[in-house]
């Protein structure tokens, strides 16, 4: 491997990858490319400083595996303060649950009889599982894969707090639903869910702002809703990297924060009011290899779609290459390094760390999470990829 220790560090980067690779720049060289490489120093110092925020704010985290689908990690986080985890999909929520992991929420509706059935089997083998609902087909389709000596599970209302994509769309529905969930002796009404995609990528601080309070706005009428009907809901989660330290304050007791764990480009071009970004370090790369030197100014390396998500904005952090320089797809295979007139490029067969474009995407692109830390390199499985 080329001395990537050496070379320059193309925009805000992991000090900890930098130093890391400083000390020992032959950790990667076994590594074929593209792999996916994690900052062991950087994640856990993510980890760190979202757990004394929540602890400091006091609100509950359910970090959202979505992000990592990695066991190793969600266990960081529970032995950091969170209450538990939260996932995409029942299959996310096996795979966890296969490795220890006890106290699960899927946050998103689905419906089907097989994935009602697997769900309920989760709870039969003593997962504490909570599941996210938005209209009574699903109720009935629970219940159905549901018999009388089961464990009652947690049901929550996903209310659409102008994401559009899932979740009711009124108070009355909410409480509708609510009510039939408390009616229901196998079930319990445990709380509300709101998540305000729409808002967590926003660069600019006063539209993000102003989507989060509304999204708030809407969870607190509902939530008040209900209390009125006796129904007050015991937790009311959501929220997210982009938003998290205004929705501590509420009406939010739990926040689903996933991206903070390793960052990417889209979260690079938030910054707050003061022109600050978030306080979490890009953690997350893709190492890969310049296989062809033939055009000025540019090289080739082996990291395309297959390797980055190309729905979010291109790399802001390169390690490995002169400052300035860009990152552009070139095929599933392939992507292209522009280096600034004048900067040698990297050299044939030189290795190179691309930051992720959109994390949560990438990280399911592989198979495994290489992380490099003070203890050496270790491949930590990515579950449930399917």
């Amino acid at each position: 491997m080329s001395d990537i220790a050496s070379i320059p560090v193309d925009g805000p980067a992991s000090a900890g990858l930098a130093a890391e690779l400083a000390q020992e720049a032959g950790a990667l060289s076994g590594l074929s490319t593209p792999a996916l490489v994690v900052d062991g120093a950087t994640l856990e110092a993510n980890i760190r400083r979202m757990a004394g925020f929540g602890a400091d704010a006091g609100v509950s985290l359910r970090p959202h595996a979505k992000t990592h689908k990695c066991a190793q990690i969600a266990r960081r986080q529970l032995a950091a303060g969170a209450v538990g985890i939260a996932t995409a999909t029942v299959a996310e929520a096996e795979a966890l649950a296969a490795e220890g992991i006890g106290d699960l929420l899927v946050t998103t509706p689905f419906m089907g009889t097989a994935v009602f059935a697997r769900a309920v089997a989760l709870a039969r083998r003593g997962v504490r599982l909570s599941l996210t609902v938005d209209h009574g087909g699903q109720l009935e389709a629970l219940t159905g894969a549901l018999s009388p000596s089961d464990p009652v599970i947690d049901v929550l209302v996903d209310c659409d707090v102008g994401q559009r994509r899932t979740g009711v769309t009124s108070v009355g529905a909410a409480v509708g639903l609510a009510r039939t969930i408390a009616a229901e002796r196998r079930l319990s009404f445990a709380g509300l869910q709101g998540f305000a995609g729409q808002a967590q990528h926003l660069a600019d601080p006063d539209e993000r702002s102003a989507e989060a309070t509304d999204a708030g706005r809407i969870l607190k009428a509902i939530s008040d809703a209900l209390a009125g009907e006796g129904l007050a809901p015991g937790v009311i989660t959501g929220s997210g990297t982009g938003t998290f330290a205004q929705d501590a304050a509420g009406p939010y007791s739990e926040l689903q924060v996933g991206s903070y764990v390793f960052m990417d480009a889209d979260y690079a071009q938030i910054v707050d009011t003061t022109g600050a970004p978030p306080p979490f370090a890009p953690s997350l790369f893709v190492l890969s290899t310049v296989v062809s030197v033939n055009r000025p100014g540019e090289v080739t390396i082996d990291a395309g779609t297959k390797s980055l998500a190309f729905n979010g904005p291109p790399p802001s952090v390169i390690v490995g290459v002169p400052a300035g320089s860009a990152y552009r797809f070139a095929g599933d295979e392939h992507g292209i390094l522009n280096v600034p007139d004048g900067a040698p490029p990297p050299e044939l067969g030189a290795r190179v760390l691309v930051g992720a474009t959109h994390c949560d995407p990438t990280v399911n692109l592989f198979s495994q999470l290489h992380v490099l830390s003070e203890s050496g390199l270790e491949a930590w499985p990515v579950l449930a990829r399917h």
